[in-house]
């Protein structure tokens, strides 16, 4: 409930934060070769992202409300028009997280574009949390890091992330799991 309400309002904050910010609070980041971290793509940047960043694939971790909600947002038909796959990894903003078998899915799929030398847009409502998380795990996965270590990196890279206690369950959830297979 609280997320539906915040939705607005905090995605004008972002909006204003970016316009009057764009280079401290950018709408997007690069990660590494084929990973970029960012806030909800609308229509008006889909070639910037296809063509310039090489973006073949799209991890989601919006609700599907805030998709529909938000004006001129990239849904996933919009990206399949282009060529762009999509995974959708439902997570509720501020305080929800997701279980591993959900982020083992996504980091697969990440995994899967980059093979093909393409990079993966993951994005939630602003780019700051659950999408962190993912990305998170990601890097954990990709470089053998400890979750602290992979998101010191990530805010290297993207200084406005943030994980919350919920988020950071998940990273060492995913941490246990990768313990547990190798």
């Amino acid at each position: 409930m609280f997320s539906t309400i915040a939705f607005y309002p905090s995605l004008g904050y972002n909006l204003i934060r970016n316009f009057i910010q764009p280079t401290k609070w950018q709408w997007y980041n690069r990660v590494d070769e084929s990973l970029i971290l960012g806030a909800m793509p609308f229509q008006s940047m889909a070639d910037e992202l296809v063509q310039k960043e090489n973006v073949g694939g799209v991890v989601c971790c919006t609700e599907e409300f805030e998709l529909n909600a938000a004006y001129q947002s990239m849904k996933e038909a919009d990206w399949s028009a282009r060529g762009v796959k999509f995974h959708h990894v439902p997570m509720t903003d501020f305080f929800g997280s997701t279980g591993r078998a959900e982020i083992e899915k996504a980091v697969g799929f990440i995994k899967e574009v980059a093979t093909d030398g393409k990079s993966v847009y993951v994005h939630c409502k602003a780019g700051r949390t659950r999408s962190a998380t993912v990305a998170t795990c990601y890097l954990m996965d990709k470089n053998k890091w400890m979750p602290n270590v992979a998101f010191e990196f990530l805010r290297t890279k993207r200084h406005q992330a943030l994980l919350r206690n919920a988020h950071w369950r998940t990273c060492n959830e995913f941490q246990r799991y990768m313990d547990s297979s190798s």
